[in-house]
């Protein structure tokens, strides 16, 4: 019986028809290629990463690469805030470019009554600060005078200058309408709160509220005249005002617009002293600060006969008062005194009345005897003149 010849699968058929007209050598190619994809296609359970570790450059090129850097800065710097505006914090004050020379010598420290205010002033809970001077004499007392503490409304003041002294150097026309917008209105003290918006008044008129009845919106109406709290924070610092700063529209019951008693006896000395704005706006500012309607500070403390221009701050975690005494013989004693307090402890605002009355007697019994003092010494060419302003 013949062998048959296997017969031809349909496996091998297409296999024949396929390498036809191919090599076994293309073949071989063609299966190199095909596993070369399969691995391209496959994902790795685990990523690896391979870093170049970078050759570090030698001690004199880091160098001069450093340099070169700080340079940069140092003139984008300059250019964000140009070296004519002077540098501000927006939570601890401002610092002048050049320090300024204080407007009233501070030549005698009054030790002995510091240390009465001291023993009087150790309240528990209760953190006071209180600065006063005799401008004539330069006898001064200072606990805790530039601490930094909550302004409330005390921030009224140098609101009050700074308007006084646009209005003076001609960049405010000061008989102009203003209007309530929606952004001034504030809570707290003040009636303007209750207008309806677009209400027009004077712009005197709004000064005098701001001071007179600590009206908080028409502080914020005056801070947006001014130009904003930047602007009014660049005229702070410029006039030496180091913890005095606005950082939030009134009536700021939080706490966060700052100053210390020795920035505002500074600058009521300032004005006081015939600087920021003439005699004509000096005086205006006097009428307005001795129409204030709180009296329960200060006041208290001074004898019948005396006389103060002044404005008061109260919020919950601060009171405070400050202003110009004027003596019945007609002579001035400037004070502020801040009391940091638990919410609302009335003990803070006795506290100031109880020292406002020390300090007064004090100031007073040392006064005939510095002022002796003062005649009997030989002027002094080499001493400051008080009667001058300062260059």
């Amino acid at each position: 019986m013949a062998l048959e010849a296997p017969e031809k699968t349909k496996d091998a058929a297409a296999l024949q028809k396929t390498t036809r007209g191919f090599s076994i050598a293309s073949l071989a190619r063609l299966a190199t290629v095909k596993r070369f994809v399969s691995v391209l296609k496959h994902k790795p359970t685990k990523k690896i990463s391979v870093r170049r570790r970078k050759r570090k450059l030698p001690p004199g090129q880091r160098l001069l690469r450093a340099v070169a850097v700080a340079m940069l800065l140092a003139v984008g710097q300059g250019l964000i805030h140009p070296l004519t505006s002077p540098c501000e914090s927006t939570t601890g004050g401002a610092q002048p470019l050049v320090p300024l020379a204080a407007p009233f010598a501070m030549t005698t420290p009054l030790v002995n009554l510091r240390d009465n205010v001291q023993t009087v002033c150790q309240i528990k809970k209760l953190t006071p600060g209180v600065f006063a001077i005799d401008p004539a004499t330069g006898a001064y007392l200072d606990y805790n005078g530039n601490n930094s503490f909550s302004a409330a409304s005390m921030i009224k003041v140098p609101v009050l200058v700074a308007l006084l002294n646009a209005i003076d150097s001609g960049d405010i026309d000061p008989n102009q309408i203003m209007s309530i917008k929606p952004h001034h209105v504030a809570g707290g003290s003040g009636h303007l709160q209750w207008r309806p918006l677009g209400t027009k008044l004077p712009l005197l008129d709004v000064a005098e509220l701001m001071i007179i009845i600590s009206d908080n919106t028409a502080t914020n109406m005056i801070i947006d005249l001014l130009g904003g709290k930047a602007v009014v924070n660049k005229k702070f610092a410029k006039w030496g005002l180091k913890n005095t700063v606005i950082n939030a529209p009134l009536a700021d019951l939080e706490g966060t617009n700052k100053t210390s008693p020795y920035d505002l006896v500074y600058l009521l000395a300032r004005v006081e002293r015939g600087e920021l704005m003439s005699d004509l706006w000096r005086n205006r500012m006097r009428a307005i600060m001795a129409r204030t309607k709180t009296r329960t500070l200060i006041n208290q403390g001074i004898p019948p006969g005396a006389k103060l221009a002044h404005k008061t701050g109260d919020i919950g975690s601060m009171v405070g008062d400050t202003g110009v005494i004027t003596t019945p013989d007609g002579h001035k004693l400037i004070m502020a005194m801040q009391v940091q307090r638990p919410h609302n402890d009335r003990r803070a605002n006795e506290l100031i009345r109880k020292v406002t009355g020390i300090v007064y007697t004090g100031f007073e019994k040392t006064r005939p005897t510095l002022e002796a003092q003062a005649k009997a010494v030989k002027p002094n060419p080499a001493k400051l003149d008080l009667t001058k302003p300062l260059v």
